[in-house]
């Protein structure tokens, strides 16, 4: 996707993901601003996320849902991750 005219995509560097996860970056470790697909055509109105100096570019480019996909995958393994610790502390006390 980093083919294409400058008008296809929104420019807005204003927009970005909510401050409470953290921002997703490109490849030169840029904050990627969230945009939103202009042009006619299937994708239209679809987010993603790209290089903030577009139409630059480094080749940085994902669609917003896998990006949420991913932060939500990870936030289960987090909860998942704490309940273990959980019980092993309970086991730990249930032992002493």
């Amino acid at each position: 996707m980093a083919s294409g005219s400058s008008s296809s995509f929104s420019g807005s560097r204003s927009r970005s993901i909510p401050s409470s996860s953290p921002p997703v970056k490109c490849f030169h470790d840029e904050i990627a601003p969230l945009r939103t697909v202009k042009f006619h055509g299937p994708t239209r109105g679809k987010r993603f996320y790209g290089y903030p100096y577009w139409p630059r570019t480094c080749g940085y480019f994902k669609w917003a849902d896998e990006v949420d996909e991913v932060k939500e995958l990870q936030f289960m393994l987090f909860e998942q991750d704490t309940a273990i610790s959980e019980l092993q502390y309970e086991k730990e006390c249930l032992d002493e």
